[in-house]
Order: structure tokens, then sequence, then C-alpha cells
């Protein structure tokens, strides 16, 4: 009989979509899924438990029936650097072997993602904002990642409270008038900016029902409006702001700087994402890009990695292709 086969699982548990890979040890991915939110302070810890396992069965469903689990490797928004011990409890306990099981920051993962573990920075920027520098001693700065609530400058989500603010402004005539009125008017089919209000406050208009919004009222209003302009710059520029925070922090001192972005903030908000790389260069010498490989790769190169595989180029290259590749086919 043939020995199983040995598989490691990186989940990336995102707080507005989730992702789950299971790769061999030579980083052959051979499975792909993806489910929703997986925000470990954002929804019911009940909901995050069910989705983290619905994630892994249809895994499992992928795979052949003789294999091994050797590590699973787990990315959560909602958690800072490695989790505790109640916090993996909560989130992974009876889902996955303890002993086998690692659970960290979305950000974590992210960070390997885009740098493979070698100095430098990571900027994400989505529905929250955070900032990862490693430096050359190999110890890392993680600034941001609060939550809207306490900290979220420039996040979707703050994008999308700012836009409305700005319609209440021009609805009381305390501020500039703003295509962005007329627009939630009509998408929201109320009669006014007030008839907003019961449904922003309505349980179901969670967090990332605002980042959505942010990206809703970009494609429809992109440069077309001043007022939505400056909260824009204004985003850029404190997601920015941030980041110099990190860096300076880090004592990170190589030039260029190997800076990497991600999240749709800076992905896809042109006037943010220009606003973002003009303070960025005015500081310091940098490369701007976005990280080559999805978080949820980054997951699995942790697991590889807590499995004792070193990652080569080939092994990356190998994630890379296959998870293209397997990925395309549960689309199909």
């Amino acid at each position: 009989m043939d020995d199983p086969l040995k598989l490691v699982i990186g989940i990336d548990g995102g707080a507005t979509y989730s992702h789950g890979v299971a790769a061999t040890m030579d980083g052959r991915v051979l499975a792909v899924t993806h489910s929703s939110s997986m925000n470990f302070t954002g929804s019911y810890q009940k909901e995050v438990r069910r989705r983290m396992n619905e994630l892994v069965r249809a895994l499992e469903l992928q795979l052949p029936f003789s294999n091994e689990i050797i590590q699973y490797t787990v990315s959560a928004a909602g958690i800072f650097n490695e989790a505790t011990v109640d916090q993996k409890e909560k989130l992974c306990g009876k889902i996955y072997p303890w002993k086998q099981t690692r659970l960290v920051g979305d950000s974590v993962a992210g960070y390997q993602a885009a740098t493979l573990g070698k100095p430098g920075v990571l900027v994400i920027c989505g529905t929250g904002t955070s900032v990862i520098v490693g430096n050359l001693e190999s110890e890392f700065t993680h600034l941001g990642g609060w939550g809207p609530l306490l900290e979220d400058k420039g996040s979707a989500y703050w994008i999308a409270v700012k836009a409305i603010r700005a319609a209440i402004a021009d609805f009381e005539n305390t501020g500039e008038e703003t295509a962005i009125t007329p627009t939630l008017c009509e998408w929201y089919e109320i009669k006014n900016i007030q008839g907003i209000v019961p449904l922003i406050y309505h349980p179901e208009f969670t967090r990332d029902k605002f980042a959505m919004l942010a990206a809703r009222i970009d494609k429809a209003l992109g440069g077309k409006d001043k007022v939505y302009k400056n909260i824009c710059e204004e985003a850029g520029n404190e997601v920015a702001n941030l980041t110099i925070k990190a860096i300076k922090k880090s004592k990170l001192d190589i030039s260029p700087l190997p800076i990497f972005f991600s999240g749709g903030v800076l992905t896809y908000n042109h006037h943010a994402q220009k606003a973002f790389e003009k303070s960025l260069r005015d500081k310091f010498q940098i490369m701007l890009s976005q990280p080559k490989l999805p978080t949820v790769l980054g997951s699995t190169i942790l697991a590889l990695r807590e499995s004792g595989i070193t990652i080569t180029s080939e092994i990356v290259d190998k994630l890379t292709k296959t998870y293209t590749e397997v990925n395309e086919l549960t689309k199909s």
C-alpha cells in the first residue's frame, strides 16, 4: 500500500473574503476554495467557526483519499501577529489538530506573500488598514489593524463613512455640494440622505458592506466630483503617514525601499493610490509594487516552513503556477 500523500493547508481568513489552499510538500497546489469573511473581530465567533469548518471540508473533498495533513496555517483578520492561546482555541479548536496548527494575523501571511520573508514593507489597505515592516534583523513592526471603531484611517470603510458624512453636510448646507448625495439617494431609492440612516444602522449593513459601497462610489464618481476626490486623496495621505511611521519605528534603512501594497483602495482607487505614492516618494527612494502571490499562498508558505521545508524559487514558481491552474478550474 502506498504511503499517504503529505500535504499542508493554508487559509486566508480575510475581512471581506476568505480562501483556502491544499498543497504538496514540493509546492504543488491540489485544491483551492473560497468563502466569505472570517474577520475574528467583525463576525460572531460561531459563524466564523462554521465558515472555517466549511472551507476545510471543501478542500478535503478535492483531495486524494489517502493523504496526511502535516501542517495547517490560518491567517485571520482581527489577529495581531501570533494568536493568543484563547484566540486559537475559539477560532480553530476541534476544527484543526492543535499541535499542527498555527494562527496568525492576515498581515503576517500577506507579508510572506509579498516579500517571501525578506526585509521590506507591506501596506494593506482594503476593508481595513495595516502596515507591517520587516527589518534586516528579522524584527517586525506592525501598525494599524485596529478596526473601524478605533483606527482604520484611509480604509474602504473609512472612505465610505467620509462619503456619507459629506452627503449629510451637503444636505444640511454645512459643507460643499457633492454628487455623492444624489448618487446615494438614487442607489438606495430614498427621498433625501436622511433615509440612509435606518439602512446603514441595520445589523446586516456590516463592515464589508461599507467597503463595497466605497468601491461602488469610486466606480460611479471617480474623478468627477471634487469632494469625493479630496476624500480619496486624504485616504492615500493617511495610509502613507502610517507607513512612514512604521518604517521609522522599524529602523529599516535600505535604499531603495521595497514597498508592497495590497487591498482594493490602493489597487483600484486612482486618487488614493496617487496621493499615497507621492507622500512616500517625498520621504524615501522606493520600489513600489503589488505582491506577486495572493495572501493564501503566504499562509501556505508559512505552513511549508513550519513543516521544515526550505522555500526555494522553484517552490514559489510551482505554487504560483499550480494555484492559478486549479483556481481557474474551480471557477469553471
